[in-house]
């Protein structure tokens, strides 16, 4: 496995795979209209104008993607996605590593579905504390959780 920063024009396969691995969080949550699924190209192109987007290679498939844009000295991370059929192969784990080492800022952030226990255990497995939740407009509970880097207790 290889982690890279991501071109221009792995976007369309990007957001192929985001979606393919989000189903997962869509049946677990009984919403089919959680953002991860309902992303345009357009805005994944924005996101990747102004945000850190990286792949994770192995051979030539894209197995994994995950991004962060920071703002304020906090990075937020967002859409950690891995392959259906390659996950619990420490493709998310790899990914998480390379976002934090992309992205220095004294603060991390990030959610997840509190329904998410495997998603749960993989951020606090990284030093994530959860440290607020709240219910979306259509009743889905989302769990915030961050993490003060060494950057910020300096």
């Amino acid at each position: 496995m290889i982690i890279l920063p991501a071109c221009e024009s792995d976007l369309p396969q990007i957001l192929a795979l985001q979606k393919a691995a989000f189903e997962s969080e869509a049946r677990l949550v009984e919403n089919w209209d959680i953002p991860p699924l309902t992303q345009t190209l357009e805005n994944l192109v924005e996101e990747w104008r102004t945000g850190v987007i990286l792949k994770a290679l192995d051979g030539q498939t894209l197995a994994g993607t995950v991004r962060a844009h920071l703002a304020e000295n906090t990075a937020h991370i967002g859409r950690l996605a891995v392959l259906p059929q390659w996950q619990g192969r420490g493709y998310g784990s790899a990914l998480m590593t390379a976002i934090l080492s992309a992205t220095k800022a004294a603060r991390y952030e990030l959610f997840t579905s509190a329904k998410s226990e495997r998603n749960l255990r993989l951020y606090e497995k990284f030093g994530f504390v959860p440290y607020k939740k709240a219910l979306t407009a259509n009743g889905v509970e989302l769990v915030w959780l961050e993490k003060i880097s060494k950057l910020g207790s300096e």
